[in-house]
């Protein structure tokens, strides 16, 4: 995530599934986000998809108290992740918007620095139920390098080794590749690791709005599981549920 991503098209897909995912339930769940929050760039267009804001005819019909805010967070002069949490969109949510260490230097010492940033996240956000990850990248391959800056941009399966337990759900966003095969064949190549790491993948939501983007989610009981289900009808396949039998 970066701040001037905010309330573009991807701020409206995820926090319209986070929202039902978390009101759907039976039990109320606390809700943790972790922004993963990259310095903002300038070198390309990604998150300016704001077009949606000027449909409302479309798009409003999804979750319009959700739109709303957007509408009225997008029409500052500068925006910010914490706009988005002052705007209670997530009810009783636990922010942890830290920027990621990935301008230390030496740059030697970052995946250090990065592991006692993940370990702040995982104190502050420690009672919540259902917990967002939101790197911009998504899910990183075997071969990153977390001396990179650009690492800053990705969650690796040790990252989700060190910040998950077993009691508490995971909602990871990942964006597509180029990935030979195609996208579902991305998507179950990303499962199958996650499942070789003894993680339980329960399905994945794929949303298709401008560039295509997926949440996985791990840990989901069969109430959240027929909560994503219901999504995938709401949005008129614009975003589509994929459950884990789909992914082996």
């Amino acid at each position: 995530m970066q701040n001037r991503y905010v309330a573009d098209i991807g701020d409206y897909v995820k926090f319209a599934i986070l929202r039902a995912l978390a009101a759907g339930t039976e039990k109320a769940m606390r809700v943790g986000v972790a922004w993963w929050l990259f310095p903002d760039e300038s070198h390309s267009r990604d998150g300016s998809h704001r077009e949606y804001l000027d449909r409302p005819e479309k798009w409003k019909k999804f979750d319009s108290q959700l739109f709303e805010s957007l509408l009225k967070i997008n029409k500052q002069e500068k925006r910010s992740v914490t706009q988005l949490e002052a705007s209670d969109l997530l009810s009783g949510a636990t922010f942890a918007n830290e920027l990621i260490p990935c301008d230390i230097n030496p740059y030697n010492l970052r995946p250090e620095e990065r592991k006692l940033w993940l370990q702040r996240i995982k104190d502050k956000l420690k009672a919540c139920d259902l917990i967002f990850l939101d790197p911009d990248n998504g899910i990183a391959g075997d071969g990153l390098k977390l001396t990179r800056r650009t690492a800053g941009k990705s969650v690796t399966i040790k990252d989700i080794e060190l910040l998950g337990r077993d009691d508490q759900t995971f909602v990871i966003y990942h964006h597509h590749s180029r990935y030979k095969g195609g996208h579902l064949a991305e998507l179950r190549f990303v499962a199958e690791r996650l499942r070789a790491n003894r993680f339980r993948v329960s399905g994945v939501l794929r949303a298709r709005p401008w560039s295509p983007r997926a949440f996985f989610i791990l840990n989901g009981d069969e109430e959240l599981c027929n909560r994503a289900s219901m999504i995938s009808q709401t949005w008129e396949e614009k975003i589509t549920w994929h459950p884990n039998s789909e992914l082996e």
